[in-house]
């Protein structure tokens, strides 16, 4: 039972960090258990760990929905989010290896092949190799984990943005510039590159979220 429980648990993940469920998306109980092929046991037991892990959220009349959170709430964490991805920017220049450069180098090659195709799902998939790459980079465990837990709750919105005409072509030269800087061990400039892509796609949030209310 816990594994089935367990692998419910990682694919709704990936489908919530994907965006294939949008915040505001309704669980149905039954709907999972069909499309899943399981009884609602397991079931429920993954959506009771999705919901302690903030994901998921339970309303009356409506059971477990997607979380949507309020504007003051994102804002709190893209800040957070924004200073802790400078951080790792920064340690990344600082202890860059040919092999971490070349996962760059590879993660930001996704970013623009989706980019082109105008791959809203393929963009947000490239962006968070991308970002991860440059955790990894920082050889910094407790950063990293730090930036894990906050990457679950504001994965859901970091695709967002996306929908916006140009905005795929937008961040991805934003991209590039933080590998520029990070490749010329240039920290500085890539703390400060890497936060102002972070708040500048978190300052946009709130509009788009009064439309799931």
């Amino acid at each position: 039972m816990a594994r089935a429980s367990d692998k419910l648990i990682e694919q709704l993940k990936q489908e919530i960090f994907s965006g294939l469920l949008k915040p505001g998306d309704q669980l149905e109980e039954a709907d999972l258990a069909v499309r899943f092929n399981v009884s609602r046991t397991p079931i429920r037991e993954a959506i009771r760990s999705l919901v302690d892990n903030g994901l998921l959220e339970t309303r009356s009349r409506k059971g477990a929905i997607v979380r949507v959170l309020n504007a003051k709430e994102l804002n709190d964490l893209f800040e957070v989010a924004a200073e802790l991805e400078g951080m790792a920017c920064r340690l990344a220049s600082e202890r860059l290896t040919q092999s971490n450069k070349k996962i760059i180098k590879a993660s930001l090659d996704l970013c623009q092949a989706a980019a082109q195709v105008e791959d809203i799902p393929g963009y947000a998939e490239a962006n968070l190799a991308f970002h991860a790459a440059i955790h990894e980079a920082s050889e910094n465990d407790w950063l990293t984990d730090q930036l894990s837990q906050i990457q679950a709750r504001i994965n859901v919105y970091r695709l967002m943005p996306y929908e916006i005409v140009g905005r795929l072509e937008k961040s991805l030269v934003e991209h590039q510039k933080i590998s520029e800087a990070i490749f010329a061990k240039d920290g500085l400039s890539a703390n400060s590159l890497m936060r102002d892509h972070m708040m500048l796609q978190g300052a946009r949030l709130p509009s788009l979220l009064r439309a799931l209310v």
